[in-house]
């Protein structure tokens, strides 16, 4: 009999929509090799829904899906599931505490402030105070760039009185002027980490935003990227000591910036990456001989419970 496989998707995340494209197509490789799988959405019949299923695929990206609250509940069912366990979840969608980590493994991230309501209610020029021109501010737990924006350090302040209106706190950072914007994906893969080649990024928007990320033509994808290959393997060895290190599983995504002196800087760690017919992580597999339906089942065997002990 064919393993039961919950595919796991949408959730009250901005995020959700996204979710979904990516469930739709794993849950469609799964079929194709034979499995019994199922699109299951997220709300509040969760745990009943669920407990018929042998195994949990969890595409649900941003929070509950990715912040250490579902992965606690499979453990709770002893379900097994993809994807990082709870504490590595609940660190990596924190844009802020993640850095810090990373910063501790001698890895280079970029000049940073965390900000949330009451630190701006004290001093509301506090990025003008801390930075010099352009910065780029992000929602510390958010994802898929929503409610990101790149200002001058002076106007951030009328731009954070609107975002507090919608998300708790912000990451704020030194804008690299023209830099150049690489994803590394990591996969456990036969049984082995495999880090996979780099990925470019050339938005055709200003960044790498919402528009840019899940519309087709917005974006070129460059692979390998337009830089050297020792900086390609430096790429591949950071994300190896990233994933290792944060104690990650099944699969993850780390995005870099590399500055005009070639230098490179962490910006976030992804631990549900997307499986969208646009996403970073499907598309370095393809290019490193791993189609997309051998890829969704090499990433369900490395499903399991007890993930952090």
């Amino acid at each position: 009999m064919a393993e039961k496989i919950a595919v796991l998707f949408g959730g009250p995340s901005i995020e959700s929509e996204v979710s979904k494209r990516s469930a739709i197509r794993v849950c469609d490789a799964l079929l194709r090799k034979g499995y019994d799988a199922k699109r299951i959405e997220y709300d509040e019949k969760l745990i009943e829904n669920l407990k018929s299923f042998d195994k949990v695929f969890n595409v649900m990206h941003g929070r509950p899906g990715e912040d250490g609250v579902v992965q606690g509940i499979l453990e709770y069912l002893k379900i097994p599931y993809t994807g990082s366990g709870v504490i590595p979840s609940s660190l990596t969608i924190n844009k802020y505490l993640t850095q810090q980590v990373v910063k501790s493994l001698n890895i280079p991230v970029l000049n940073s402030l965390y900000i949330n309501r009451k630190i701006f209610e004290k001093d509301e020029n506090i990025v003008e105070k801390n930075f010099k021109g352009k910065v780029i501010v992000k929602p510390n737990t958010g994802g898929s760039s929503v409610g990101t924006f790149i200002t001058e350090n002076y106007k951030a302040k009328d731009l954070l009185k609107e975002g507090f209106k919608q998300f708790n706190d912000f990451l704020v950072e030194e804008y690299v002027e023209n830099g150049l914007e690489v994803t590394v994906g990591v996969i456990e893969y036969k049984g082995k980490t495999k880090v996979l080649t780099p990925l470019q990024l050339k938005p055709k928007n200003k960044f790498y935003d919402y528009e840019s990320k899940y519309t087709k033509g917005k974006t070129d994808f460059l692979i390998p990227p337009e830089v050297d290959m020792k900086t390609v393997e430096l790429l591949k060895e950071k994300t190896l000591i990233i994933f290792e290190n944060l104690n990650m599983r099944s699969f993850a995504r780390v995005d870099y910036i590399i500055d005009q002196k070639n230098r490179i800087f962490e910006l976030e760690v992804n631990s549900v990456p997307g499986m969208t017919d646009l996403s970073d992580l499907p598309m370095e597999a393809e290019y490193d001989g791993i189609k997309y339906d051998d890829l969704v089942e090499e990433i369900l065997k490395s499903a399991g419970v007890l993930k952090d002990a």
